[in-house]
């Protein structure tokens, strides 16, 4: 008799922990199946906070625009302009302005500035490294759905509004940005990282026209201008070849949140051209 019991409750035993097994199971399906994604061909939307791609703490050097080369520049007596509207970019007068000033606080002439030169012109040795570093925390979590990363972007935008346009610029909201730095900036707050565009490399040669490249990518989906929809990406063009050269965040209604000399702003959709015709959503349906 005994033997029978025994036998019954491991029985009972082993059908407990199936049961268990199962719905410990269901509910990690379940859970998983909340996550908001897009389709695994667009922009993965991340769960976690985005890092920086790139080398924090760049050496400015000629070519390079961006928040650093401002400071240095206008440091060093360099005006290409007012803030909002003149174009700095590190030419070859600032490396000789640089090595003039190397010379003089005895640093190795290179015309570049390193971190060593940075602090000699009197910037914070950590904000060589913070301007580079900034990535915007998420806004939203992964189980919140298409709306709350989409809301996500548009308040991360709204945080640079009135700060300057800089040419090459894609940091923190202590400082302005370009069309394209400001839109990468509002992507990482709703959980895209849209490489190999990036917040650190925007300064750098060769990404004069990110807008381009963030078009380029196909990582986002494409659609007509009539169906826009709010947190998507206006694209403006040139009628002749159609080449992209502006990118702005949709705010609904006809309305853009944009970086446009000389300032981040809130426009028409229309007030840059009547050529508007590449949308790209980079939140997709769910």
């Amino acid at each position: 008799m005994n033997s029978w019991k025994k036998l019954l409750t491991s029985i009972a035993s082993v059908i407990l922990l199936a049961t268990l097994l199962i719905v410990f199971s269901n509910n990690n399906v379940n859970a998983k199946a909340k996550e908001y994604q897009n389709p695994k061909k667009y922009y993965q939307i991340s769960s976690k906070q985005i890092k920086p791609v790139g080398k924090v703490g760049y050496t400015v050097k000629v070519g390079y625009e961006g928040i650093k080369t401002v400071k240095i520049m206008r440091r060093l007596g360099i005006n290409m302009g007012p803030i909002g509207t003149g174009h700095y970019e590190y030419n070859y007068a600032t490396k000789n302005a640089v090595m003039n000033f190397q010379k003089k606080h005895h640093l190795k002439i290179t015309g570049d500035v390193d971190v060593n030169t940075w602090v000699k012109l009197g910037f914070p040795r950590w904000q060589f490294y913070s301007i580079d570093k900034y990535v915007a925390p998420l806004g939203a979590k992964i189980t919140q759905g298409k709306q709350a990363h989409v809301n996500a972007a548009i308040k991360q935008a709204y945080k640079y509004l009135g700060k300057p346009y800089i040419y090459g610029a894609s940091s923190s909201p202590n400082y302005g940005n370009d069309c394209s730095g400001l839109v990468v900036q509002a992507l990482y707050a709703g959980g895209i990282n849209p490489k190999p565009v990036s917040a650190i490399q925007h300064a750098h040669p060769g990404n004069e026209w990110n807008s381009r490249k963030l078009w380029a990518t196909n990582k986002f989906k494409f659609v007509p201008f009539g169906q826009r929809k709010r947190g998507d990406l206006i694209f403006y063009y040139e009628p002749g070849t159609k080449t992209i050269w502006h990118v702005a965040l949709y705010l609904g209604n006809d309305r853009i949140i944009e970086s446009w000399p000389p300032r981040v702003q809130v426009s028409s959709i229309y007030a840059r051209s009547t050529h508007t015709g590449y949308v790209a959503r980079p939140w997709d349906e769910k």
